[in-house]
């Protein structure tokens, strides 16, 4: 570079100057938002950047370490990009703010285990409170005779125990079985994405083998 083209050169920074890059990864890791792990993901970072203009053209260069970086699954990658304008956004894994990593991902029950767990936690309160209104009942039938108020009473217990076996025990089965379905669906969508990144790769590759082939022809 001479002297003159040098002094032509200009670098231009400010806070607003932003980069941002898309990249698909290899490699297992577990997901915000995700009940399944994955091998192949979407990573997305965020980096300061700087502009540096000469005469012929601009270049821009992003800073080394992003100010964040996120991790999502292709199904939320996908989920994203189409839902756009929609709700409150699409979970996704934060792996750095300001150029800091930040705590790993925490362990977390999968959902079919958190309905087991309020499952068992909701029987274990049924079958206590059953206790205590069977006891209860027993007391009044003993009496002699019974009043409107203890007919009242065990009007009320049978209620209880009709809603409970009849309502609230088949809402948990049914939260159970929407829960496996959201899973199948979610590893579904995953596994769809897979196959069409593979798609895409061994096509490209067919792309270029032909454009190799047509060179070779055209130069002979």
């Amino acid at each position: 570079m001479s002297m003159n083209e040098a002094k032509e050169k200009e670098k231009t920074t400010h806070e607003s100057f932003g980069q941002i890059r898309f990249s698909r990864v290899s490699g297992n890791a577990r997901f915000y938002g995700s009940e399944l792990e994955q091998d192949h993901y979407i990573t997305m970072e965020v980096h300061h950047s700087e502009i540096d203009r000469d005469l012929s053209r601009d270049w821009y260069f992003a800073s080394r370490l992003p100010v964040v970086a996120i991790r999502m699954t292709a199904g939320q990658f996908s989920e994203m990009i189409t839902s756009m304008n929609y709700g409150q956004g699409i979970p996704c894994t934060i792996e750095m703010i300001d150029g800091k990593p930040v705590e790993k991902l925490p362990e977390q029950e999968s959902r079919k285990e958190f309905v087991h767990r309020k499952f068992k936690e909701r029987m274990k309160e049924f079958a206590k409170t059953l206790r205590e209104k069977q006891d209860k009942a027993k007391e009044i039938v003993k009496k002699k005779t019974l009043s409107k108020k203890d007919i009242d009473e065990l009007s009320f217990h049978l209620e209880w125990l009709t809603q409970e076996v009849a309502s609230n025990i088949p809402f948990f089965a049914q939260c159970f079985q929407e829960t496996m379905d959201e899973v199948v669906l979610e590893a579904k969508i995953e596994v769809e994405n897979a196959i069409q990144h593979k798609i895409n790769v061994l096509g490209l590759q067919a792309l270029h083998a032909q454009n190799n082939l047509l060179s070779d022809n055209n130069e002979k």
